[in-house]
């Protein structure tokens, strides 16, 4: 495989990583309505200083340790709980009042990632292994994947961001604004449960 198609599959990788629906997905979202675009910007570039100093450590330090699967699937339980926990925060949510009040903190987004299991097993699994590959082909490939997948995944969050908010000014409607909020507060919620539900097949099928 040449180095162009590598790249293309690399930036495409990051744009599928920034389109998965999520946490920091939902996270963007619901500051969109909370604050407008400009506000959930500050939210891509918290998860995108935070991914990419947990990306970078797992590229030039943590694939060499061979750390086993289960450390990943014992980080989930703790993702869960915070995102109980900020569910419960998004839920009480009744209107728009102070637009510079923020929801998602950075270091709320540093829990959000840091105690994402999924998230350090699909580096490890996916992203570690074309990382080097493509530094077979070009000096400082690492790196090069780094950048490359992390700008596909801003390129993606970002559009969602602006397409979303231009339903922004129909979901604030007064009679919405609550229900709006419940639903995050709900998908929260779900990716909490489907992040501890993870980690209890993974360890009852180790027992097993």
């Amino acid at each position: 495989m040449t180095l162009l198609p590598k790249i293309v599959e690399i930036i495409l990788l990051g744009i599928i990583g920034g389109a998965v629906p999520g946490p920091i997905m939902t996270a963007v979202f619901t500051e969109v309505l909370n604050g407008g675009l400009k506000k959930s910007f500050w939210v891509m570039m918290k998860a995108l200083s935070v991914e990419s100093i947990v990306a970078g450590f797992i590229l030039f330090v943590f694939f060499a340790w061979e750390v086993p699967t289960a450390y990943f699937y014992a980080i989930s339980f703790g993702g869960a709980i915070v995102l109980f926990w900020l569910a419960k925060q998004v839920w009480g949510i009744r209107e728009v009042v102070n637009e510079k009040k923020e929801i998602f903190s950075f270091p709320k987004i540093m829990l959000l990632t840091i105690l994402n299991g999924g998230f350090w097993i699909f580096w490890i699994t996916i992203c570690v292994p074309r990382a080097f590959d493509l530094s077979q082909s070009v000096t400082g490939g690492q790196v090069l994947f780094w950048g490359l997948f992390e700008s596909g995944w801003l390129f993606a969050t970002a559009v969602l961001a602006y397409v979303f908010s231009k339903f922004r000014p129909l979901l604030l409607k007064k009679k919405l604004v609550s229900t709006v909020f419940k639903v995050f507060a709900l998908l929260l919620v779900f990716f909490g449960l489907k992040s501890a539900w993870g980690s209890l097949v993974y360890f009852l099928a180790v027992e097993v």
